[in-house]
């Protein structure tokens, strides 16, 4: 009897173990036998995508650079009158900008010295006197120029102002103050720049420094004017007065430059909240930033909505400073064409920069999202992966909304996990934010355009396609996709 029952046991056994086997070979080693991928490997992808600028030496000086082109006139009250400035004591919002530079440079550390440029047909030499700031304020008899050769001053930004400067160390702070107008009399076909005549030459030079690692920010402001505003079309003079009509005001411009990304983002914080101080109207102070981040942190995520019988979705409790992780693991079912939704909302906290350069809706229209999977040998053999594709990208009360498909590639093979990386990024394709468009016009001829730009959007369009801003995210997201 013990024979009998020990040789039906070890047949039962034989049994079991061919049942298995079966088992394992008819799945065709689909288990998902490997762990999730770690985290670090789609933050350490993002950390090198994120290139940080170098701060170059430089010399203690602030350099202001005034246009004192003709035109610009018009922004300052006449001797002691209080007609159109909204002000009570007759300053324009143009006056008391110059004004508050010199109390800006003031709160600097180290606190630079002050020179000033003056910039017509030709640039002048460097004078070491913030008092000239103060005259421009309230002299109007100071602007008489017949040009403003914008390139030109700005070619200058990377010239030293110490003859012996062995190393030519450039200064750390350059404020272009101007109208924004390319004006030469003198039509050049100089294709270098190297006195610039027109939009497409300011452009050139801006990139230039730019690309060379400089940082730069643009500060347009709406302010009074009473005076002419020289037709670069017609090439003469066109009456203009905004009295006191702040929806008339006509813009000019802070174009803020430097070698050192450290040193320009500590001067730009101290002027827009010298500058908010001055411009109560919102759509009066603006800022096209050309270099500084957008986002002020970590974008938050939400899961809004998923097919839940085919995705198992959570999000994890990452660690502080990092971005969002989100694990997604889809049935083996979606393989094929039956791939299931899954809704993201991105809320990104826009840093103040960004903040005026639009409205939230504004400055995610300018966003570009992509997703990147990140390891794992797509031509192995004997393994299979999962999708996760971005199909759409909406708007909605400032939040970004992203609808992804997730599912299976067909195939036999092991199921293996996949890592992505989900990157928003300012689309280098847009020409600029919303307002430098409604600034601008091309036609110069009738005051009807006075509160306005001649070739704005030419002169700073599509300058987001630099260096800096190429590498630079202002949204991010790591989701690991496996097998549910």
């Amino acid at each position: 009897m013990n024979f009998v029952r020990e040789f039906l046991s070890s047949r039962f056994s034989l049994k079991l173990i061919i049942a298995v086997s079966l088992s394992i070979s008819l799945t065709g080693g689909c288990s998902n036998s490997e762990d999730p991928p770690p985290w670090k490997v789609c933050e350490d992808t993002l950390s090198k995508s994120n290139t940080a600028q170098s701060d170059a030496p430089t010399t203690d000086h602030l350099v202001v650079y005034l246009d004192t082109s003709a035109s610009m006139a018009g922004y300052v009250s006449p001797e002691g009158g209080k007609a159109f400035a909204v002000a009570p004591d007759g300053q324009t919002v143009f006056s008391k900008t110059l004004l508050g530079l010199r109390d800006v440079v003031t709160t600097l550390s180290p606190q630079p010295t002050v020179v000033v440029r003056q910039v017509a047909t030709v640039v002048s030499a460097p004078s070491i006197s913030d008092l000239e700031l103060s005259q421009a304020a309230f002299n109007r008899a100071l602007f008489n120029g017949k040009d403003t050769d914008i390139a030109g001053a700005i070619k200058s930004f990377s010239q030293s102002l110490i003859a012996d400067d062995e190393n030519k160390n450039p200064p750390r702070f350059h404020i272009f103050v101007t109208d924004g107008v390319q004006s030469s009399s003198k039509q050049s076909a100089d294709t270098s720049c190297a006195q610039g005549s027109d939009s497409v030459c300011v452009k050139k030079q801006i990139l230039g420094l730019l690309n060379s690692g400089w940082s730069a920010t643009v500060i347009g402001l709406r302010g009074e004017f009473q005076g002419s505003v020289f037709s670069e079309i017609q090439k003469k003079n066109v009456p203009f007065a905004t009295k006191k009509d702040a929806n008339q005001f006509r813009p000019f411009f802070l174009y803020v430059f430097s070698p050192n990304k450290t040193a320009l983002d500590q001067l730009t914080v101290k002027l827009r909240q010298r500058l908010g101080e001055l411009v109560k109207d919102g759509n009066s102070l603006r800022e096209y930033s050309l270099t500084s981040d957008y986002a002020g942190g970590i974008a938050t995520v939400e899961i809004q909505n998923a097919s839940k019988d085919f995705l198992e979705i959570r999000q994890e409790k990452e660690k502080e400073g990092s971005v969002p992780r989100i694990t997604v693991k889809a049935d083996v079912n979606t393989a094929g064409t039956d791939a299931k939704p899954l809704l993201l909302k991105v809320k990104i906290p826009w840093s103040e920069n960004a903040k005026l350069g639009g409205t939230g809706d504004e400055m995610l229209s300018l966003v570009k999202w992509t997703l990147e999977p990140i390891g794992g040998d797509k031509d192995a053999k004997g393994v299979r992966y999962p999708n996760l594709k971005l199909v759409k990208q909406e708007i909605k009360e400032g939040n970004a909304e992203l609808t992804f498909e997730a599912g299976w590639t067909m195939g036999a093979g092991d199921l293996s996990w996949r890592m992505y990386l989900l990157n928003g990024k300012l689309d280098t394709e847009k020409t600029a934010p919303p307002w430098v468009r409604a600034w601008s016009t091309d036609d110069d001829t009738t005051s009807v355009n006075g509160s306005r730009t001649l070739n704005l959007e030419s002169s700073l369009g599509t300058l987001w396609n630099n260096a800096a801003l190429k590498s630079h995210t202002v949204g991010s997201a790591c989701i690991r996709v496996g097998a549910k």
